[in-house]
């Protein structure tokens, strides 16, 4: 009898894992079956428990399942849960020789019992995911990423691609463009994602380093200045060093005192770390050669020498202090020197004590501590440069954080749309009766549904032809009245969107 495979099982997985949010007794009513699927016969609170441990590609699967599943996916108590679970991933941006990148290539790494690992892949374009064609990939934050035109002083775009959605934020137009660096955050206590933009004001000399910083917090609609800046964010932000709510990033300038920079988006100050205290004036004169990392809740810094083959990773133990920094990780046998000073930058750390990392920003590879011997991944198979950042993705919806800016949806992104053709629904938020619905073809990135409801709501409406045959009626959402909602064909309940996925659809 053949032997069974060992595969990790995430219900008994002995990694610390989040806790389920509490739900009302009012939602747990809500939950309740009425109807024949037997799915719904569960706890809500379990349902969520389990759907929010799925990669991301089996959650897209998932929410094709029936209108519950997608209304539970999109809830942003859920999109919380996700985040708190959901492992980094790898997001790069490749730079061909001869052509104009438009696209991001997403790929997560699915560990198993016996040491092995596969790859979720996913791709993300301007047709489906992007909100332009030609950007700068700057950093990501809780399964938003932040973008940037071609250009310094070109728009910026907050985006989740997973959902196609995206926001447009106008630069304030402070300092000179070329020296204007930005980054996203996230503030836990106030629940807000804030921009940080940092500058050189104009009438400063190049040579000069008097930076000034502004906060742009999504929902508020402007820039705020928070005064002077500890040096500049710089063009190029680390894979991941995003800790304890604060971005860390290694100074750009040799002369300047401080090396190890962080800002802390939560009180919005600026700090200095202290390198270890073995560091002199000789290794801050290398800073570029300098790569910053986390691991296991803490800050690494890789330490790069005269010896071609090696180098070493200091972990600081205890946050901000100097003494605690302790040399934990010495890397061996590295690739034949092609560069002054090849860099590797540590990606993710595995529970097997692999190492996956940057090559130069040419290749991603994996390092085995035991054997001390790399290897290359599958991770990227170009072979051009390319710059990669941790992405952890997620359901987080921008109309669930954003009041003042226009939410908008890329044309064609059929992702977050997809449902059942026909279905029965029957969810505590909606407050209405058990009904029918079925799927339409509106011919744009949502879909419509001609709804079968009782004392269906009925009013002026703006008349949108999509096809010859199919006209859809607009109608203000009968549940918050501020946006058009999506149900068509002169009856129906219309809901607005951010309140179908709250709700029923």
């Amino acid at each position: 009898m053949p032997r069974e495979k060992k595969g990790k099982n995430p219900m008994t997985s002995n990694k610390r894992v989040a806790q389920t949010p509490p739900i009302s007794s009012k939602q747990q009513e809500q939950w309740q079956p009425n109807g024949p699927c037997e799915f719904l016969h569960l706890q809500r609170a379990l349902v969520m428990d389990i759907l929010s441990r799925l990669t991301i590609n089996t959650l897209f699967n998932c929410r094709c399942v029936c209108k519950a599943w997608l209304s539970l996916i999109s809830d942003p108590q859920f999109a919380r849960l996700c985040i708190s679970r959901s492992p980094i991933g790898i997001l790069i941006k490749t730079f061909p020789p001869k052509s104009i990148t438009r696209r991001l290539d997403f790929a997560q790494i699915e560990e198993s019992a016996d040491s092995r690992w596969r790859l979720e892949k996913m791709r993300f374009t301007p047709k489906t995911s992007l909100p332009i064609s030609e950007f700068n990939l700057m950093n990501s934050c809780n399964g938003l990423i932040c973008l940037s035109g071609p250009e310094r002083g070109d728009l910026l775009y907050v985006c989740n691609p997973v959902l196609g959605e995206f926001i447009t934020i106008e630069r304030s137009g402070k300092g000179r463009p070329s020296f204007n660096c930005v980054g996203l955050g996230f503030s836990v206590g106030t629940g807000e994602y804030k921009v940080l933009q940092t500058f050189l004001p104009s009438s400063e000399p190049v040579t000069n380093y008097n930076y000034e910083a502004e906060i742009y917090t999504i929902g508020t609609g402007f820039w705020r200045s928070i005064g002077k800046a500890s040096g500049s964010l710089g063009p190029q932000l680390p894979f991941n060093a995003y800790l304890h709510g604060a971005l860390h990033w290694i100074s750009c300038f040799r002369d300047v005192p401080e090396l190890i920079n962080s800002f802390n988006f939560e009180t919005e100050q600026f700090q200095a770390l202290p390198p270890p205290s073995y560091f002199g004036p000789l290794q801050k004169q290398f800073s570029d050669c300098l790569k910053l990392g986390v691991w296991e809740g803490c800050l690494v810094l890789c330490v790069f020498g005269d010896d071609s083959s090696k180098f070493v990773m200091w972990v600081m133990k205890d946050y901000g202090v100097q003494e605690s920094w302790t040399k934990t990780f010495v890397i061996e046998n590295l690739y034949p020197r092609e560069l002054s000073c090849d860099l590797y930058e540590p990606m993710l750390f595995l529970s097997n004590g692999e190492i996956v990392m940057s090559y130069n920003d040419w290749v991603v590879v994996c390092y085995n501590q035991k054997r001390m011997s790399f290897r290359e991944t599958r991770i990227t198979r170009t072979r051009s440069e390319f710059h990669a950042i941790g992405y952890s993705p997620c359901f987080v919806s921008l109309y669930d954080i954003s009041k003042a800016e226009e939410v908008k949806r890329v044309q064609g992104s059929k992702n977050c749309d997809k449902l059942s053709a026909e279905g029965s629904f029957d969810y505590a938020g909606s407050g209405m009766p058990h009904h029918k619905s079925t799927k339409l073809n509106s011919g744009y990135a949502w879909p419509a549904f001609e709804e079968g409801l009782p004392n269906s709501m009925n009013s002026s409406a703006t008349t949108i032809s999509f096809q010859p045959d199919f006209t859809a009626m607009g109608f203000p959402c009968a549940r918050c009245g501020e946006h058009l909602g999506y149900v068509f064909r002169g009856k129906g309940f219309p809901l607005c969107q951010r309140c179908s996925n709250a709700g029923s659809s």
